[in-house]
């Protein structure tokens, strides 16, 4: 509670409302708008390699706050904020993605805008009294571990699977895995991912998605991100006001935006075809 004392003698409405946005990076909303558009407007080999890391971490996350079961502050919170604490949430996430987007663009610009980002991002969960110095650490540093383990060993094995065999054995495959998880942890944050990489490995299994090329062009790239961002808010926000609320209905919602958001790039290409 020290840091967190500390942080906040410097407390203002101004500075909590600069603290409220940064802690906006590291949440679930920021994931669904952004990382769509990597996938789309990027490089889809380097978007797919940060989508199945940065997932898999959120998802590793609330199975460790399961089991440590550490509690958050008392009395210093800013903001609601349930669940649990360790490791934090915020500071793994945001390690993840930034850690593994400079290692895939290598530039020092992005180094630095990586260091900055993470520290920001954690401060921010401390000065909003949501976690101990401990929780960030722990964080920050199994987020190290999962992106460098997986862009050593574990990226590679993945696309061989996306690759090999059969697409009804792979299928069969992707299911049994999903099915496992979604059953053995049942949690909403959990189904949300686990939906969201059935439904995006869904179509890469069934869609050569990451050998079709994208059109060029700033219309063509308007279009992509209006369209994809409607079909977006339309699967994660719309279905959520029709279907009634079960962990059936939510599998469905988010593996369909996964779906969405692998299939898009293919549907804009055939598009384009058609209407030369």
């Amino acid at each position: 509670m020290i840091v967190t004392q500390f942080l906040q003698s410097f407390q203002s409405d101004g500075l909590t409302s600069f603290f409220k946005f940064l802690t906006f990076f590291g949440d679930k909303e920021f994931y669904i708008m952004v990382l769509p558009l990597f996938f789309w407007l990027w490089d889809k080999e380097k978007a797919l390699k940060l989508l199945f890391i940065l997932l898999p971490s959120l998802l590793i996350n609330f199975w460790l706050k399961e089991l440590f079961h550490s509690a958050r502050p008392l009395g210093a919170a800013l903001i609601e904020q349930g669940g649990f604490a360790f490791p934090s949430g915020h500071a793994q996430g945001s390690t993840t993605l930034w850690l593994m987007l400079a290692l895939l663009i290598r530039k020092k610009w992005l180094n630095y805008l990586a260091v900055v980002m993470i520290i920001l991002v954690s401060v921010s969960r401390l000065y909003l009294g949501v976690h101990y110095p401990v929780d960030i650490m722990g964080g920050i540093l199994m987020g190290l571990f999962l992106v460098l383990a997986y862009d050593k060993y574990i990226h590679d094995n993945a696309k061989i699977f996306l690759t090999a065999k059969t697409a009804l054995g792979k299928t069969a495959v992707l299911s049994i895995v999903i099915l496992f998880f979604t059953i053995l942890y049942p949690v909403d944050d959990a189904v949300t991912i686990l939906a969201v990489l059935w439904g995006f490995g869904i179509i890469l299994i069934y869609f050569d998605v990451l050998k079709s090329t994208l059109p060029q062009g700033i219309i063509w790239k308007l279009l992509i991100l209006i369209v994809g961002i409607v079909g977006v808010l339309l699967i994660w926000k719309g279905l959520k006001t029709i279907l009634p609320v079960m962990v059936l209905t939510r599998f469905l919602r988010y593996a369909l935006l996964g779906a969405w958001i692998a299939i898009l790039p293919a549907i804009i290409k055939q598009r384009k075809q058609v209407t030369r």
